[in-house]
């Protein structure tokens, strides 16, 4: 009896010591074992557990080869702009080589092209940036719709992904992002950004990597965990840089990492970025009464270009209503809207809500509102 103690004893301190050295140990694989739902959603082509190499997180200067104390001074450089909030939030490991410098000479080729993508972007970028820092992530994932659509939200590829994170058909509906035949989540700034960050969370939270997390991104998860297995069978290294990858993923995430050395540093590669202030330029204003994007513009003062620029999710004439979601617009023309909304005839709401139920357009009768501002 005393002897069966004793060695049960001996085996829980094993245990416990073994699993003691596998949470303290760098040099021991991570396991991963799918969540029962994913394993469902994606069939029996998977097994159920993959092993991960070890992942060494280096946060340190590694873009300009400054020592840690001229690091942290640069950490805390004063934010004047969006721009130096995402520079204070780089945190990804070092990814170097000939890829990623082909990837800087073609940005930095095109300086028009960062130009006016980085105008596209003072009207989304300070959102994105809020929802990055508080999840606490790496703030090169606010640059990520950059190689994604250029900060186009009505960017559509081949593969049908829309929006400012590409979402395809399939992985929107995993994400609770409603595809109707008059509003297409996937282009809504707010809620796609929530969508693609949640994503995001999830594949980080399968490679405790963020390089194969962005990888998967790009070419899903079951893939690279394939070619993750595959390499282990073959007991090579199943990090990003040891991977087989299709070309376009091969690029992805170089393209990422010069966007931020770019970013980092735009004057080394003689590149404009737009200046984009530190304060939201959006704003959510919930409106019941059907609206036609005509109207919005008039009653907003704005041009309908830049209506539909932050309301580009609507498939239909009609971008507010019961039902729909708040209306995004310039933060500081939200006062002004409301002014006008208040002296927006009942007479004429009533007949508006008439006509989109008909699918009928018809201009606002007797409200004139001076046209809308340029862009």
């Amino acid at each position: 009896m005393i002897r069966s103690f004793l060695a049960l004893v001996t085996s829980i301190i094993v245990l416990t010591g073994t699993a003691w050295a596998e949470a303290d140990s760098a040099l021991l694989g991570q396991r991963f074992i799918y969540h029962p739902a994913v394993l469902e959603a994606m069939g029996p082509r998977l097994k159920p557990e993959v092993n991960l190499g070890p992942i060494v997180d280096s946060r340190r200067a590694y873009l300009l080869d400054i020592d840690e104390e001229e690091f942290s001074a640069k950490q805390r450089a004063p934010v004047r702009n969006v721009w130096d909030r995402i520079r204070n939030g780089f945190e990804l490991p070092p990814l170097r080589g000939p890829l990623v410098a082909d990837r800087e000479l073609w940005y930095g080729q095109r300086k028009e092209l960062v130009a006016a993508i980085s105008q596209k972007a003072r009207r989304y970028l300070y959102h994105i940036v809020e929802a990055v820092e508080k999840r606490g992530m790496p703030m090169e994932l606010a640059l990520l719709p950059v190689v994604e659509s250029g900060f186009e939200p009505g960017a559509l590829s081949s593969a049908q992904a829309a929006g400012l994170w590409q979402f395809i058909p399939g992985t929107a509906q995993r994400y609770r992002l409603k595809l109707t035949e008059h509003y297409d989540a996937r282009r809504d700034i707010v809620a796609s950004t929530e969508a693609a960050l949640d994503y995001l969370e999830f594949l980080h939270g399968i490679f405790k990597d963020w390089q194969l997390a962005l990888a998967a991104y790009n070419w899903g998860e079951e893939a690279v965990l394939r070619a993750v297995q595959r390499n282990q069978a073959k007991g090579l290294p199943a990090d990003y840089e040891n991977l087989t990858l299709p070309e376009e993923t091969r690029y992805y995430l170089p393209k990422l990492m010069a966007i931020r050395n770019i970013v980092q540093s735009p004057e080394l590669h003689g590149v404009e970025l737009a200046d984009i202030p530190n304060t939201p330029y959006f704003a959510k204003v919930d409106v019941p009464v059907a609206l036609d994007l005509q109207s919005v513009a008039r009653l907003a003062g704005l041009s309908t270009g830049e209506v539909l620029a932050l309301n580009p999710s609507h498939n239909s004439s009609f971008i507010s209503g019961k039902g729909k979601p708040a209306l995004l617009l310039p933060a500081d023309r939200i006062d002004a809207f409301e002014q006008n909304m208040a002296k927006y005839p009942v007479r004429a709401r009533d007949t508006r809500k008439r006509n989109e139920r008909k699918g009928v357009e018809k201009s606002l009768v007797g409200f004139q509102l001076p046209e809308g501002r340029p862009l």
